[in-house]
């Protein structure tokens, strides 16, 4: 623990020299700071809880091997009372680990931005296209079409922002969601060849 102010110590440096610093003091500068850390490190705690949840969602749909998709367990055999997707948070951690170790961690976090603004970006223009395709769907949360509007525009000013700035991850990006849209292409093909062999089939035994 004595470690962790000297290890932060760079980054409260750099967040106290800011309009903060000037408008409160250096002891603001550094509370503001050390607040920004601690919110930085909320948002990982929740992103990769999130990773975990989508990974089993994910082997749940078979994308991905199935022992991914236990919850509470690492093998089917085991038993436990835990809710934690724990195989899921372990290839999120591996994953994770190797990423910083064997790259540069500006482009990964460059990489990493561009991505998850890509999806608010998606998310949130999914949702005005539904409010003008289905008004009478039942939504639990609806705000004023203004917040999701500004969104949708600053979100795809980060993203075009991010992808001038940084052509190769975002071409990287681009090429990931080729594979992705194509891999959902194959798989949807196939579910439907086999639902119409399987109609064909009971329509042949009916006979």
């Amino acid at each position: 623990m004595a470690l962790l102010p000297h290890t932060l110590s760079p980054y409260l440096t750099i967040l106290s020299q800011t309009a903060i610093t000037r408008l409160t003091g250096p002891a603001g500068g550094i509370i503001a700071a050390i607040l920004v850390c601690l919110v930085v490190a909320g948002s990982l705690l929740g992103n990769s809880f999130v990773a975990g949840r989508m990974t089993v969602a994910a082997a749940n749909k078979t994308w991905l091997p199935s022992f991914l998709s236990l919850v509470g367990r690492f093998t089917s055999k085991s038993t436990s009372t835990s809710d934690a997707p724990l195989n899921a948070l372990l290839l999120s951690s591996i994953l994770s680990a190797l990423y910083i170790l064997f790259g540069n961690f500006r482009a990964l976090l460059t990489f990493n931005g561009l991505g998850e603004y890509s999806f608010f970006f998606l998310t949130t223009l999914g949702a005005l296209v539904l409010r003008w395709k289905e008004p009478e769907l039942r939504r639990p949360y609806k705000p004023w079409v203004i917040v999701p509007g500004i969104f949708v525009v600053v979100s795809g000013f980060v993203v075009v922002r991010g992808a001038i700035f940084a052509p190769v991850q975002a071409g990287i990006l681009f090429g990931v969601w080729v594979l992705g849209v194509g891999f959902w292409f194959i798989r949807r093909r196939n579910e439907v060849s086999v639902e119409s062999l399987s109609r064909q089939s009971q329509a042949n035994f009916a006979l």
